[in-house]
Protein backbone atom coordinates (compact mmCIF):
# COMPACT_ATOMS: atom_id res chain seq x y z
CA UNK A 1 0.00 0.00 0.00
CA UNK A 2 2.64 2.10 0.71
CA UNK A 3 4.21 1.63 -2.63
CA UNK A 4 0.53 2.99 -4.09
CA UNK A 5 0.19 5.80 -2.07
CA UNK A 6 4.06 6.67 -3.51
CA UNK A 7 3.00 6.49 -6.77
CA UNK A 8 -0.58 8.88 -6.14
CA UNK A 9 1.83 11.23 -4.53
CA UNK A 10 3.19 12.00 -7.60
CA UNK A 11 -0.32 13.86 -8.52
CA UNK A 12 -0.61 15.39 -5.32
CA UNK A 13 0.43 18.81 -6.52
CA UNK A 14 -1.69 19.49 -8.68
CA UNK A 15 -4.39 17.05 -8.53
CA UNK A 16 -4.74 17.44 -4.08
CA UNK A 17 -3.61 14.80 -1.48
CA UNK A 18 -5.18 11.40 -2.51
CA UNK A 19 -6.93 13.24 -5.46
CA UNK A 20 -8.85 15.67 -3.42
CA UNK A 21 -8.50 18.98 -5.16
CA UNK A 22 -8.41 22.10 -3.17
CA UNK A 23 -11.31 24.61 -3.08
CA UNK A 24 -10.99 26.89 -6.20
CA UNK A 25 -8.36 24.64 -7.71
CA UNK A 26 -8.16 24.57 -12.22
CA UNK A 27 -7.35 21.34 -12.19
CA UNK A 28 -9.76 18.22 -11.00
CA UNK A 29 -9.57 16.17 -8.28
CA UNK A 30 -8.53 12.37 -9.26
CA UNK A 31 -10.97 11.12 -5.88
CA UNK A 32 -13.87 8.77 -6.73
CA UNK A 33 -12.95 8.87 -10.53
CA UNK A 34 -14.09 6.17 -12.17
CA UNK A 35 -11.01 3.30 -13.02
CA UNK A 36 -11.90 3.07 -16.24
CA UNK A 37 -11.89 6.87 -16.83
CA UNK A 38 -8.33 7.06 -15.23
CA UNK A 39 -7.14 4.77 -17.30
CA UNK A 40 -8.13 6.08 -20.49
CA UNK A 41 -6.95 9.44 -19.62
CA UNK A 42 -3.60 8.02 -18.59
CA UNK A 43 -3.19 6.25 -21.52
CA UNK A 44 -4.25 9.00 -23.93
CA UNK A 45 -1.39 11.09 -22.41
CA UNK A 46 1.04 8.43 -22.86
CA UNK A 47 0.71 7.69 -25.89
CA UNK A 48 0.20 11.54 -27.28
CA UNK A 49 -3.57 10.99 -28.31
CA UNK A 50 -4.53 13.55 -25.95
CA UNK A 51 -2.74 16.53 -26.15
CA UNK A 52 -1.20 18.10 -23.40
CA UNK A 53 2.02 19.52 -21.43
CA UNK A 54 3.14 18.16 -18.24
CA UNK A 55 0.81 14.86 -18.80
CA UNK A 56 2.17 13.75 -21.36
CA UNK A 57 5.59 13.80 -19.58
CA UNK A 58 4.44 12.70 -16.47
CA UNK A 59 2.22 9.88 -17.86
CA UNK A 60 5.20 8.59 -19.71
CA UNK A 61 6.79 7.79 -17.05
CA UNK A 62 3.97 5.55 -15.65
CA UNK A 63 4.08 1.70 -16.62
CA UNK A 64 0.47 0.24 -17.62
CA UNK A 65 0.28 -1.83 -14.51
CA UNK A 66 1.33 1.30 -12.20
CA UNK A 67 -1.58 3.27 -14.55
CA UNK A 68 -4.00 0.96 -13.17
CA UNK A 69 -2.65 0.23 -10.03
CA UNK A 70 -3.49 4.53 -9.77
CA UNK A 71 -6.60 4.13 -11.66
CA UNK A 72 -8.33 1.47 -8.34
CA UNK A 73 -6.79 4.03 -6.10
CA UNK A 74 -7.93 7.13 -7.04
CA UNK A 75 -11.42 5.04 -7.68
CA UNK A 76 -11.41 3.79 -4.14
CA UNK A 77 -11.36 7.56 -2.63
CA UNK A 78 -14.39 9.13 -1.36
CA UNK A 79 -14.95 12.01 -3.24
Amino acid sequence: MLRLRSLAAACAPCHGTDGHAVAGATLPGLAGMPASDFTAQMTGFKSGARPATVMTQLARGFSDAQIEQMARFFAAQPK
